[in-house]
Order: C-alpha cells, then sequence, then structure tokens
C-alpha cells in the first residue's frame, strides 16, 4: 500500500455551467464572436458613417480573427483591436476595441505565460493608437483616443492570469493523483509478481520431490508411488489457478479487477494443509500452532502463509539429510513469532537452485509489518559446526492497514 505522503486538497467541483462551456470551447468562441460584432452590425445598420463598407470589412475581420484566439491568441489579439480601431464606427463612440481588447486580453492571459500576455496587452494599446493615428489621417477620427490603463482591460487581464493559475494547479493535481494511482498500481504489482514467486517457487519444489519420490518407489513402494502422483497432480491443478489467477490481474494494470487484488494472496490454504503438501513430498515436518494467531488479519495470515512456505520450500531444496523440520507459530504478547528450523545440512556443491529472491521477499513482507525476519544456521555446540537452518520472523498483530 502506498502511503508515504498525503495526497493534496481535493480540487474544487467548478460549477456546472462552467463545465459545460469547457466541454464545448467552440461554443464559447461563438459567443465572443456574437458580443464583439452584434452591436458594430447594428450601429452601421441604424446609422451608417462614412465609409460604412470599411466597417462590414473591420466587422468581417474580427469575426473570423476571433475564430482562432485560443490557438493564436496574441496575433488573434493585435489583429482584432487594429480592425476594431480602423472601424469607422468607433469614431461614434467614447471607447475604442474595448470589447475586441477584453476579450482578447483574456486570451492571451489565459493561455500563455505572464511576461507574454503583459507584453501582449501593452502591444495591443499600441496598436490601437497606432490604428487610431492612422484614421485620423485618413479622416476616420477628430482626435487621438485615451487607451491606456483601461479598467475592463485591466480586469480582462487579471481574470485570464487568474484562470491560468487555475487551471495549471488543477492540471498539477490532477498529474499528482495520476502519479499516485500509477505508483499505488505498480506496488499492487510488485506485490502480486512476489505471490508468483511464492507460487511456482513452492509449487515447482514439491512437485520436482513428489515425482522423484514416484520414481524411486514406483517398483518397492507402489502404493506410495500411487499417492504421490496423485498429490502431483492436485498441487499441479491448483498451480495453474493460482498462476491464471495472478496473471489475469498483472494484465489489467489499466482496469484491474479492485476486488481480485484485494482478495489476491488472502485466500491462502492452512498451514496444516501446507505442513501436509510437504509431508507427502517426504520433508518430515512437525506443526506446532497457536489456532489464533492473527486470526482476525488476514493479511497477517497470508504473510505468516507465505514466510512458512518459502522457508519450507527451501528446506526442501537445500537440508540434506534433514531428519526433523519444525514450524511454530505462537503469540507473545502483541507480537506474533513464526520459526522454521530444520536440522539437515546444507550441501555447498549444490548451489542455488532458485532466483536468489525468497529471502528477500521474506524481508520485505516482514518489513511490511513494522516486523523483523532472521534466517540463519543454528549451531550445535561451540566447536561444532553449523547444523540446520532457522527462519524467525517476528511480526506485530493488529496491524492489517500494512497490508
Amino acid at each position: 500500500m502506498v502511503g508515504d505522503a498525503p495526497l493534496l486538497d481535493p480540487l474544487p467541483r467548478r460549477p456546472r455551467i462552467v463545465r459545460w462551456f469547457a466541454a464545448r470551447p467552440r461554443i464559447g468562441d461563438v459567443l465572443v464572436i456574437l458580443v464583439c460584432t452584434v452591436p458594430a452590425l447594428v450601429a452601421l445598420v441604424l446609422a451608417p458613417p462614412a465609409y460604412a463598407w470599411l466597417g462590414y470589412v473591420c466587422t468581417a475581420g474580427v469575426a473570423v480573427a476571433f475564430w482562432w484566439r485560443r490557438s493564436h491568441p496574441v496575433v488573434v489579439l493585435l489583429i482584432v483591436v487594429a480592425l476594431a480601431a480602423l472601424n469607422p464606427i468607433s469614431s461614434q463612440g467614447t471607447s475604442v476595441a474595448m470589447l475586441e481588447t477584453v476579450f482578447g486580453v483574456y486570451a492571451v492571459a489565459s493561455l500563455t505565460r505572464l511576461r507574454t500576455a503583459i507584453l501582449a496587452y501593452l502591444a495591443g494599446e499600441a496598436t490601437i493608437l497606432a490604428t487610431a493615428g492612422l484614421a485620423v489621417l485618413l479622416g476616420l477620427r477628430d482626435v487621438l483616443p485615451f487607451v491606456l490603463l483601461q479598467p475592463t482591460a485591466l480586469a480582462a487581464l487579471a481574470l485570464g492570469l487568474a484562470v491560468r493559475a487555475s487551471r495549471a494547479r488543477r492540471a498539477a493535481v490532477e498529474a499528482m493523483i495520476v502519479m499516485r494511482e500509477e505508483r499505488a498500481a505498480a506496488a499492487e504489482r510488485a506485490r502480486i509478481t512476489a505471490e508468483m514467486h511464492d507460487v511456482v517457487a513452492h509449487s515447482v519444489t514439491v512437485m520436482i520431490a513428489l515425482a522423484g519420490g514416484a520414481r524411486t518407489g514406483w517398483e518397492r513402494h507402489p502404493e506410495r508411488a500411487r499417492s504421490a502422483l496423485e498429490q502431483l497432480g492436485v498441487v499441479g491443478a491448483r498451480t495453474v489457478d493460482e498462476m491464471q489467477r495472478i496473471l489475469r490481474l498483472l494484465r489489467e494494470p489499466d482496469g484491474p479487477d479492485i476486488a481480485g487484488i484485494a482478495a489476491s494472496g488472502h485466500d491462502v490454504p492452512s498451514l496444516a494443509s501446507l505442513v501436509e503438501e510437504f509431508r507427502t513430498a517426504g520433508l518430515p515436518v512437525v506443526l506446532d500452532e497457536d489456532a489464533t494467531a492473527g486470526a482476525d488479519e488476514p493479511a497477517l495470515r497470508t504473510t505468516v502463509y507465505r514466510i512458512v512456505q518459502e522457508s519450507l520450500t527451501n528446506a526442501l531444496r537445500y537440508a540434506r539429510g534433514a531428519t526433523r523440520v519444525a514450524v511454530r507459530v505462537a503469540t507473545d504478547g502483541d507480537r506474533l513469532v513464526v520459526t522454521v528450523t530444520d536440522d539437515g545440512v546444507a550441501d555447498p556443491s549444490a548451489g542455488s537452485l532458485g532466483a536468489g529472491v525468497g529471502l528477500c521477499a521474506m524481508r520485505e513482507r516482514a518489513a511490511a509489518f513494522d516486523g523483523t525476519l532472521e534466517a540463519g544456521p543454528v549451531a550445535s555446540g561451540e566447536r561444532a559446526p553449523a547444523a540446520g537452518w532457522r527462519v524467525r520472523a517476528t511480526l506485530p498483530q493488529r496491524q492489517a492497514e500494512h497490508a
């Protein structure tokens, strides 16, 4: 479970009307075009000035330019304010390109960086002055308008910057949430991979031992050989089922079966059945189990089961000549102690039959419960060589949240 850092505060839910327009941006573009062109068209129709044709051309140019305000906000701002200032109808009002400036500046501020937005705003004001000066020379205006520091334009600039900052924060939080989900999924897949290692390592080792026992005892003890072969089939079928379940979860990283993940590994058999399996494979195992240990914690029971399973698998592989393998699960105060001890002697020439991750996996399982795991040879005396191997795990109980 990934829980090393808290998630950021949940994002505030935007109003429904805002979400509706955000999902349909072109509707907003059409509304902007209508707001900026309809008043000019009405004025051209009701009180046509001199050079009315130029007014219609400028109005049409504003409408066309605003269609690209999202992809080219700076260029569109300069074009629309120039056309609006050149429009003869602007000489009849007290303001020049007010609506065009408001929507153009807002688009620039909400879609570009702060520095670009400020420079674009200043360039737009300069463009209005330059175009208005040209209109004065052409006789379309009498005087230059006052355009600097218009309250509406400054408000549009501030609003656009606020919207951009909010959008950036929302994107950052969404990216953080996605990253946390990916990390949690990766951790879950790693846990499932560890389950796969346990299943394969245990089952294949038991199946090899059962097959070997059946082969050597076929002539002298046919009944034992038949029993070993039957057990071999049971272990093989169960292994296939477990591998299919785990692989099914690993194949669906984008849409995993949450119920399957939550239950994966927590439906393990009892320790008694596990021990009986190893006895059938020829390992002399005895079990001393406190039935109440970890009874209310599925994840803890799973951890205990996997540690015992891995320990017995290693004993079956490496403990040569073992006459006793003792498994003990007991409660010591608020801690659960799991001990697996064998009296076999390791064969140095045998080498490692596994991937070398068994002990690491057991230590990680114990660490997930803030527990410890010790593994090493058991000394039979001060001058005697090491005889046997012991695995001892200490796990705090009541820690199911670590699973």
